[in-house]
């Protein structure tokens, strides 16, 4: 073990990318960090051992998830359970989720091997694309560790991913991180000068790649002024309400008068806007609800006719059968008879949250399994038919799935709806991050995204990723939306219709520098 053991300068290099990664995400959003977090750790892997790579990878993925999810301590915390078993679960996540950036160090410290400068900063981004598509797609994760997400701030560099696909910034990315790890190794260690090595060679490419792509980015945000410019006539407006309930009363029988009192006022207050559609939070009414009954009695302003608009309400539901009940975290389309006219249910389930992988362990996390055991929905389930469209719904934390987004737009979705509950996780990192994968989801397919949260943030997202009305976290109220008539991609994103091409591209790539290593071993 001794000879694989990383030295103390690898490992702290490996650890301080990590870290200088994960502060370029929403709170504290040091977007600069990006360009060059992980050029520690790629010079420490330029031409490490696989084992040693493995070994550097892992510590790179603990000190990045650790970091970014420490909001998963705070809500064991919020949750009254011990600090022992919140540090447990952060770094029982970070080390489960830090696997991936393990495979991607042994990976690419063995295929990568003796690779000429002018290639080597693409191939790492191939490789490690290609093994962060493998496991997003092959095991349960948060998918907080997608690169491009480090550039929120940069509206003119994300729209390339409606076309690349959540992987395409990113690869830009690891590209100029990994050619500034390895144009630092070329230094005067090695007999040289520092910058005497072919600094075009090894980052010219993804600067022009950078370049391109952000001056294309400025194009796709005119095209959005002009669509604007003179404002196109709204067919539909959406009300998004946001209640406020604290999480931890909002099940509480003692609490139930006052938080039925604050979603009517709501309620009324939103059809007075004479919407076509209102949005409520995540598991929104506090008991479950039958779904053979087909009707939901919801508040309503109470002043003559029935307000004539379809409510989506977020609900713990539940089918009964000879077998016995199944529960969903579902989100039912209630006409404005209190006909249930929809219904979804989520596909993704938390766990810990929602189900419990490991029985025994229910006994330690109290509140935070609520609900139990749900069941999970259908991949395809019907789009919900309404007056602003065709509407997907993605509860909680599926809108970190590109995978979910990108399945319903293809199938002809206008709108997501996320319906969400952070009030989990208070005024901590978490609300902020999961605020920002829903403006990528709207990029990439180039589809509106509306955010109804408990406590925040609530959004209305246009198919740039730029809100059109947004509210706070810890705030109470509504926000309304006008979608137009007119649809400025009816056709939704090239990555909608044609999926992850690059990651796909990657793989290939990846696929063909292992057999290149393995021939030339063998050789």
């Amino acid at each position: 073990m001794t000879a694989v053991r990383p030295s103390g300068g690898q490992a702290a290099a490996a650890l301080l990318s990590g870290t200088a990664l994960a502060l370029c995400l929403p709170k504290p959003g040091l977007n600069f960090l990006g360009w060059f977090a992980l050029a520690p750790l790629f010079s420490a892997l330029d031409e490490a051992s696989a084992r040693r790579g493995a070994a550097l990878g892992f510590l790179a993925g603990i000190a990045y998830h650790a970091t970014a999810l420490n909001w998963i301590y705070w809500t064991c915390r919020f949750a009254h359970l011990s600090r022992f078993v919140g540090l447990v679960a952060l770094f029982a996540l970070a080390a489960f989720l830090a696997l991936s950036w393990a495979t991607i160090g042994l990976f690419g410290s063995w295929a990568l091997r003796g690779l000429p400068l002018w290639i080597k900063p693409w191939s790492w981004a191939a490789a490690w694309t290609a093994i962060s598509f493998l496991w997003n797609r092959l095991t349960p994760r948060l998918a907080a560790d997608f690169l491009a997400y480090s550039q929120w701030r940069h509206p003119a560099l994300f729209q390339m991913d409606s076309v690349l696909g959540p992987y395409g910034l990113g690869a830009i990315i690891l590209a100029v991180n990994a050619g500034l790890g390895i144009l630092w190794n070329q230094g005067p260690r090695r007999g040289g000068s520092r910058w005497g090595t072919p600094i075009a060679a090894a980052l010219g490419p993804a600067a022009i790649f950078l370049a391109l792509g952000a001056c294309w980015g400025k194009s796709q945000l005119a095209h959005r002024s002009r669509f604007l410019e003179p404002a196109p006539s709204p067919t539909a407006t959406a009300v998004i309400l946001q209640p406020d309930i604290d999480q931890y009363h909002k099940w509480d029988g003692a609490y139930r008068t006052e938080n039925a009192r604050i979603l009517s006022s709501l309620v009324s207050q939103a059809f007075a806007l004479k919407p076509s559609l209102v949005l409520w939070p995540e598991s929104s009414i506090p008991f479950a609800v039958d779904e053979t009954i087909g009707h939901l009695d919801l508040p309503h302003t109470g002043r003559g006719d029935r307000p004539k608009a379809d409510q989506l309400v977020g609900a713990v539901s539940y089918l009964q059968d000879e077998d016995g009940a199944e529960f969903y975290n579902a989100a039912l389309l209630v006409s404005p008879t209190g006909s249930v006219v929809g219904r979804y249910h989520k596909r993704r389930l938390v766990p810990f949250g929602e189900f419990v992988p490991l029985k025994f362990l229910k006994r330690f996390i109290g509140i935070l399994n609520t609900f139990g055991d749900l069941t999970p929905g259908d991949r395809d389930q019907p789009l919900l038919k309404t007056a602003a469209g065709l509407v997907a719904v993605t509860i909680c934390y599926e809108a970190a799935f590109p995978e979910l987004a990108r399945f319903d737009a293809a199938r002809g979705a206008r709108i997501i709806a996320n319906l969400t509950n952070d009030g989990w996780y208070k005024d901590t990192w978490g609300p902020y991050q999961h605020f920002g994968t829903n403006v990528y989801r709207a990029v990439e397919n180039r589809i509106y995204v509306l955010r109804s949260a408990n406590t925040g943030i609530s959004a209305a997202i246009d198919p740039w990723g730029l809100p059109i009305a947004r509210l706070g976290l810890g705030r109470r109220g509504d926000i309304s939306a006008a979608i137009p008539e007119t649809d400025p991609f009816p056709a939704r994103s090239f990555y909608a219709r044609h999926g992850d091409w690059l990651a796909r591209l990657c793989l290939l790539a990846a696929a063909a520098l292992g057999i290149r290593n393995f021939l030339r071993s063998r050789a």
